[in-house]
């Protein structure tokens, strides 16, 4: 249970996420006056996941101090995140008035990236700071 509670963040948004991308459309409030170009919705798939993904690796670097192996922390958070979009786009064939997008997949992998890199970044920078 304690382990859980470490990624409380993460599993928040996770089901956040899960509400909003289960929800049928007509249900949830009309945002086409929001969409500024063709796309929009893989932009927020982006940014969904990339949110998602930087709380995995962030609340994984506070429990291990920023001293645990960043490649195993890396491998653990893509693969769950990258089984997660899967998971969704699955769940969305079986709701009504929702439709899978192989392209869903593509963004939420997108955003995991650009997490994964951002990680990179600041991992490496924690490092020369401790030095």
């Amino acid at each position: 249970m304690k382990y859980f509670f470490s990624y409380i963040w993460a599993i928040v948004w996770g089901v956040i996420m899960l509400i909003l991308l289960l929800l049928p459309p007509n249900e949830l409030p009309d945002v086409r006056k929001y969409e500024l170009f063709p796309g929009i919705d893989k932009v927020v798939h982006i940014g969904i996941f990339f949110v998602l993904a930087i709380l995995l690796y962030w609340e994984s670097a506070m429990k291990s101090q920023w001293k645990g192996n960043i490649w195993i922390t890396i491998a653990k958070v893509v693969v769950s995140t990258v089984i997660f979009a899967f998971l969704t786009e699955e769940a969305q064939k079986h709701v009504s008035s929702r439709t899978a997008d192989m392209y869903d997949i593509y963004a939420d992998c997108i955003g995991i990236g650009m997490a994964t890199f951002a990680f990179l970044l600041l991992y490496r920078k924690s490092k020369r700071v401790k030095k």
